[in-house]
């Protein structure tokens, strides 16, 4: 099979060695000129995910309609804030299956990924492919569960079973919304897992904060129409806890320096990659207030993102919150969901 790959990051090319390793024909699009040429001589991506050799069959383009050309499946691994110039850019030709790895909420539109693809390319079936995964991890070949959502159920199972391996295991869901919000909010929650621990509040604080991020991100995932038992999958729960306690989660890490007193220019030059829960925190924020949701959490490390609080400061109003019944909230928003 041959795959286009648009995104040399850490996880496309991580997914790029992955479906090299299955046996696939991969053209994997760079688009930093200095970085393709080190990958064309040496087939290893220093700079996102060193120490890790690709092998013969992934080739390495500048040229993104050129690396869509002819593929069966064309995967995004564009950071969303950066998507839309991508899509504005490429030409597809044929009709390939869409697998979106992206995590996040664009901005301006606030579309989740595959919406703001499927606004391009309407007329091709699109796959957003989430969990718990930190790409040098997939490189490795280390165990990996993932799940495959798509509108159209039976493209997603053709996904799971196509690309399914004893070190990737894949599930399939046709919960498009709940699996791009899951991957999406839990990068925020991670932020603030990292503050949590960069100003030393303890284990108890961090289990309290993932778990009352778990139900906001669930009280989101109701009301814009996504399934409640998604938020406790692999998109949701599972996503939450791997990017929520490791140090190899870049939005954790951005959480631990801006808890620490950086400034977020100073932290997002030290970290390789993008952390996306930045940009998401505010877009979810104004998602939120379309639907007449609050979102605490997410409101107090944007609060912090922006320099009009401190962690001190929201950890103190989080805390002072009026005291309610645990799940009161969550089932009023179902009960109007079904009404």
């Amino acid at each position: 099979m041959k795959a286009g790959v648009i995104g040399a990051g850490a996880w496309g090319t991580a997914f790029s060695l992955y479906l090299a390793r299955l046996g696939n024909s991969v053209k994997l699009w760079v688009r930093e000129p200095e970085l393709l040429e080190i990958m064309r001589a040496t087939y290893e991506n220093v700079l996102f995910l060193p120490g890790k050799n690709l092998p013969e069959n992934v080739e390495f383009t500048d040229d993104a309609s050129g690396a869509a050309k002819g593929c069966e499946i064309l995967v995004f691994a564009v950071p969303v804030q950066k998507l839309r110039g991508v899509l504005e850019q490429i030409k597809i030709e044929g009709e390939p299956i869409v697998i979106n790895l992206a995590k996040g909420i664009e901005e301006q539109s606030l579309l989740f990924p595959s919406e703001l693809i499927g606004s391009y390319f309407s007329n091709l079936d699109i796959v957003s492919l989430s969990g718990p995964s930190f790409a040098v991890e997939v490189a490795e070949g280390r165990p990996t569960v993932l799940v495959a959502a798509s509108h159209n159920e039976e493209i997603a199972r053709y996904i799971r079973d196509r690309l399914s391996s004893p070190e990737l295991r894949i599930y399939s869901s046709g919960d498009v919304v709940g699996v791009e919000l899951g991957g999406a909010l839990k990068n925020v929650i991670a932020i603030a897992a990292g503050i949590v621990d960069a100003i030393g509040l303890g284990d108890n604080a961090r289990a309290a904060l993932i778990t009352r991020g778990l139900a906001e991100m669930t009280r989101l995932a109701i009301v814009i129409g996504a399934k409640l038992e998604t938020m406790f999958g692999l998109a949701g729960l599972g996503d939450l806890l791997l990017t929520a306690t490791s140090e190899k989660s870049r939005n954790y890490q951005f959480g631990r320096f801006l808890g620490k007193g950086a400034k977020v220019e100073e932290i997002l030059k030290q970290i390789r990659g993008i952390p996306e829960g930045v940009w998401t925190a505010r877009a979810a924020l104004k998602l939120a207030e379309n639907f007449n949701v609050e979102l605490p959490i997410t409101y107090e490390v944007h609060s912090i993102i922006k320099g009009t609080s401190t962690p001190p400061e929201s950890v103190r109003r989080l805390m002072e919150r009026e005291y309610k019944d645990e799940w009161k909230d969550l089932a009023r928003l179902i009960a109007r969901e079904a009404v």
